[in-house]
């Protein structure tokens, strides 16, 4: 598609008005990024709340384990005691030896018990030290947060205050653009976003359609104003 206005001044004006429209790109991008940045940092306090979390069940269920040890272990010191009572009542020595195997099975057992116990205590404890350390991480990554995120409005404020600036200057570039080229730029920027393309030999820098001759040399001595036909954009010389 090609179309006939003043040129190359109106080319110049374009150019002016596409390079004006990047900036004020870029200054989205930034705005629309940041929030994305904190969040990543966000997650992280979640991570770590996850991480807290099962390692605080694994604990209670490891606390249910060593109570219901301990209530076994107090069944068993029970029957040792009641042996040890019903042991001086013995009469023969086949007696006493019955009663020292039974002893000794359930002293094994409550020495079993207790080993138990004691190795579970030690997870637990572990596991507690693990919350305590996960609490730590976690509040250092509340205050990079927060630190973050004062940073972030600050800059952003900046930004958007930079952004608002170009947005008010962009007026005057578009008064100066004759009004059917601002019509096409503007038409093509709502659709491509960059609505100004650049000549790279005979190609389209944007979509590498190749031009035709005429369409080169057009675009070359800003005779006229050439649209890619591939992706529509306004093809620029540099």
């Amino acid at each position: 598609m090609t179309m006939t206005i003043d040129m190359p001044e109106a080319a110049e004006r374009l150019r002016a008005l596409s390079d004006h429209d990047q900036k004020i790109r870029v200054l989205d991008r930034d705005i629309e990024i940041g929030p994305a940045r904190l969040s990543g940092l966000e997650s992280k306090v979640a991570d770590i709340d996850k991480k807290v979390g099962a390692v605080e069940e694994r604990a209670l269920i490891l606390r249910a384990q060593i109570k219901l040890r301990e209530n076994e272990l107090k069944a068993t010191e029970q029957k040792i005691e009641r042996i040890r009572a019903q042991s001086s009542e013995v009469k023969t020595n086949k007696e006493f030896v019955a009663f020292r195997a039974e002893l000794s099975n359930y002293q094994a057992e409550a020495d079993r018990l207790q080993g138990e116990v004691l190795k579970i205590l030690e997870v637990v404890d572990a596991a507690a030290k693990k919350v305590d350390a996960l609490k730590e991480d976690r509040e250092r990554a509340v205050l990079n947060v927060e630190a973050s995120r004062q940073k972030l409005d600050e800059s952003l404020e900046d930004v958007k205050k930079e952004r608002d600036a170009l947005v008010e200057a962009r007026k005057a570039l578009l008064a100066e653009v004759p009004a059917e080229a601002l019509a096409l730029y503007e038409r093509v920027r709502k659709i491509r976003g960059n609505a100004i393309a650049w000549l790279e030999g005979e190609y389209c820098g944007s979509c590498m359609e190749r031009l035709t001759r005429n369409d080169q040399i057009a675009v070359q001595n800003a005779k006229r104003l050439i649209q890619c036909r591939g992706c529509n954009r306004l093809l620029l010389a540099r």
